[in-house]
């Protein structure tokens, strides 16, 4: 585990905000990996403020695309966009 996290941008409702409530919590497992994952990346790289933030990434699993941003200053995962390709349950 590592000390960077994840974030929604703007917020979690845009980003979101018409997913289930279980394919939210697999988009939030993706992004808290993939945070988990850029942490051991980052390990002994100083940061620098030429290189504060990456460009934005994609990244899929399964049913599960999220695009995101590294955020070296804050050692926050942006998640900018996600998309679920999951089965959707209808409420009827």
């Amino acid at each position: 585990m590592s000390d960077w996290t994840r974030e929604y941008e703007p917020d979690a409702e845009n980003v979101a905000g018409g997913l289930e409530a279980a394919q939210r919590l697999e988009v939030e497992a993706l992004a808290q990996r993939i945070a988990d994952a850029v942490g051991v990346r980052r390990i002994g790289k100083p940061f620098t403020i030429t290189e504060s933030a990456s460009g934005v990434r994609t990244f899929a699993e399964g049913g599960v695309m999220v695009w995101y941003q590294e955020d070296y200053r804050d050692d926050v995962v942006l998640v900018l966009r996600v998309q679920h390709f999951g089965v959707r349950h209808s409420d009827s």
